[in-house]
């Protein structure tokens, strides 16, 4: 489900703004138009993510850049927050609405934040993170997010997703006394065609061998990483969430997970979901034992765990497949 704010909302933009002055016979440039919604996966103990926005800047090799301000109703530029864990399970924000943008390639998409702290001690008044124990300042990195390259075709009209895995781009510091929001973790996912995978989870399997009663997570690799029985392939090592900018020491064999979500739970029993995935090979896997699983590090977590909780799905366009993890009473 996708939700339009009225504040965020930005109409076609004129492409003589997009793409500067020129004289009256300069070839003009072909444009699309292209629309952008955030989405957010779930955190382990956060209740709110807050960050407030101010722009999108799109960035091309030796073009000026493309700068695209909120605005109001009014036509006048504005800020706004949002908190990210409000677009989860497959609800999305619609940013920019048909954004008119000339055809290409992009070499970065940025979002710029307004008065996130750049310390520990800043203000928690644009952005912040809360919890069950207070609230506490939210770092952008110079209140800007840099998300990578994505491209524009000729297609008339495209549309794609910002989605935050917030289990690898929220950080801990100063002793949990404040957090780092980094762009290790977002992905842009062009939303046609995108599918999901959900499930069940076993209430058996949270308390399987020595599993504290936290720390169940399902993790989601790209590729098939399976044998004809159902096994990890040998070689091969399911890894927890880890930030190679960071930790440069993971062994070349680790498969870093395309995202993490924690098991939730609800009166109907424990589940998990994936949502905006594009279509492809993908290996699933549940672990009981992952409770102290750093983004930034490689904890060496065991995945699977138990050890059988381990398979593969092929995704196509537009699928939304179930898939659920059970005891093996064998």
């Amino acid at each position: 489900m996708t939700t339009n704010m009225k504040f965020f909302l930005l109409s076609a933009i004129s492409v003589a703004v997009l793409s500067g002055c020129g004289s009256d016979s300069a070839p003009q440039q072909k444009t699309a138009k292209v629309s952008f919604s955030i989405t957010d996966a779930p955190v382990d103990t956060a209740v709110e993510v807050n960050v407030t926005y101010k722009s999108l800047i799109f960035l091309r090799n030796g073009q000026e850049d493309i700068i695209v301000p909120l605005v109001n109703d009014e036509g006048e530029t504005t800020t706004q927050q949002i908190n990210l864990l409000d677009y989860q399970n497959g609800n999305s924000l619609l940013i920019l609405n048909e954004v008119e943008l000339p055809v290409g390639q992009y070499d970065n998409l940025i979002i710029e934040t307004e008065g996130c702290a750049q310390n520990p001690n800043g203000s928690t008044d644009y952005c912040n993170v809360v919890d069950a124990n207070g609230t506490y300042p939210l770092k952008t990195p110079s209140n800007k997010l840099k998300l990578g390259s994505f491209t524009v075709s000729v297609e008339a009209t495209q549309a794609y997703t910002i989605d935050f895995n917030l289990r690898k781009s929220l950080v801990s510091t100063a002793n949990g006394q404040s957090f780092n929001l980094k762009p290790h973790g977002i992905t842009i996912v062009e939303s046609k065609g995108v599918g999901s995978v959900s499930g069940k989870v076993d209430v058996n399997l949270l308390t399987a061998g020595n599993c504290p009663i936290d720390g169940n997570v399902v993790y989601l690799y790209q590729g098939n990483y399976t044998n004809e029985l159902g096994q990890v392939l040998e070689g091969f090592v399911l890894g927890d969430e880890f930030d190679p900018a960071v930790d440069k020491s993971v062994p070349e064999n680790v498969v870093a997970p395309y995202a993490s979500k924690m098991v939730e739970s609800a009166d109907a029993g424990y589940s998990y979901s994936f949502n905006f995935l594009p279509q492809g090979d993908y290996t699933l896997a549940f672990s009981c034992s992952a409770i102290d699983d750093n983004p930034e590090t490689y904890d060496k977590i065991v995945i699977a765990d138990p050890i059988d909780q381990v398979k593969h799905f092929t995704l196509t366009e537009g699928e939304n497949l179930e898939s659920d993890f059970f005891e093996n009473v064998d």
